[in-house]
């Protein structure tokens, strides 16, 4: 099925030659399989961001396909799988383009490797995993402190006061015998014995202690977080132009990212993405065309 030609601003203005290559009349076909499927897109007046319409590709990652570039592209499967529908949509055989690249990879692999099917993908998952061990350290870090300044403050706490009852010692008065009185018996002598006083003194109250409770500071959220419920391609590169995250997520992928500002967002299929910008949901309704959302993170 022909895919629709779409005119790009580099054939608007009249007389202008396109930045990537020029059509050469009555030329024969290219061997290479880069410079062939460029021939062919330019054959049928197409430019790299039309095709990368079409393709919900990147256009950066168009030219690397035409220009044999295969370190700034996916793993070899996706490789193909590019390639292949590249020719579908310019209406060639996809066969003799494949053999080409096939037959480069089996002589040429990629130096360290066993085999050609390894590619450099993009640092965006390893920059994910780090920032994910930087924020679970620091917690723990901060857990430990806070327990540690538990058992401080409870270990140097007054012990409350206590004071037991004090008996105070009974007070006597010494016996007195009254003086006799002439013409009366005299009397028996009493003595008067006062009954024991005792005072209990009350303990203090225990002094109030209170505990101190360390808390731990919440994870910042990341620059941009992608969260993906169906498979899109997406990439996302940073202001230094270094390719933070370049693949195709799978159902329940999920991708924090941070990196030198702006940072250059790709997303093939935004009716799969949930896109978060510092914590907050962004709606791609306003920079998605051809369900293919394309905006920056400053």
């Amino acid at each position: 099925m022909n895919e629709p030609s779409l005119v790009t601003s580099e054939r608007a203005m009249p007389g202008a030659q396109s930045a990537e290559s020029t059509i050469v009349a009555n030329a024969v076909a290219p061997e290479d399989y880069g410079a062939r499927l460029a021939w062919e897109r330019e054959r049928a007046g197409l430019g790299v961001t039309d095709v990368a319409a079409i393709l919900r590709l990147h256009p950066n990652q168009v030219r690397a396909i035409e220009q044999e570039d295969l370190t700034r592209l996916p793993e070899l499967a996706y490789v193909r799988g590019f390639i292949r529908s590249y020719a579908r949509a310019l209406n060639i055989d996809p066969a003799p383009i494949l053999s080409d690249l096939n037959a480069k990879l089996a002589t040429a692999p990629l130096a360290g490797e066993g085999t050609p099917t390894n590619y450099a993908l993009s640092r965006g998952g390893e920059r994910e995993r780090t920032s994910g061990l930087i924020v679970a350290f620091a917690v723990i870090g901060l857990i430990v402190l806070g327990v540690l300044g538990l058992q401080v403050t409870q270990r140097d706490a007054p012990a409350p006061a206590t004071t037991a009852a004090v008996p105070v010692a009974p007070s006597s008065s010494a016996a007195t015998q009254a003086a006799p009185i002439p013409g009366e018996a005299p009397t028996v002598p009493q003595t008067e014995v006062a009954a024991p006083a005792t005072s209990t003194v009350e303990p203090f109250p225990p002094a109030d202690t209170q505990a101190a409770v360390g808390t731990v500071a919440g994870a910042v959220a990341p620059v941009l977080m992608l969260r993906f419920d169906g498979a899109s391609w997406v990439e996302v590169t940073d202001a230094t132009g270094k390719i933070l995250l370049s693949q195709l997520s799978a159902v329940g992928g999920e991708h924090a990212l941070d990196g030198a500002l702006p940072l250059n967002v790709v997303i093939g299929d935004a009716n799969k993405a949930t896109v978060e910008v510092r914590g907050e949901a962004l709606n791609l309704v306003p920079v998605t065309k051809n369900n293919v959302a394309r905006f920056t993170v400053r």
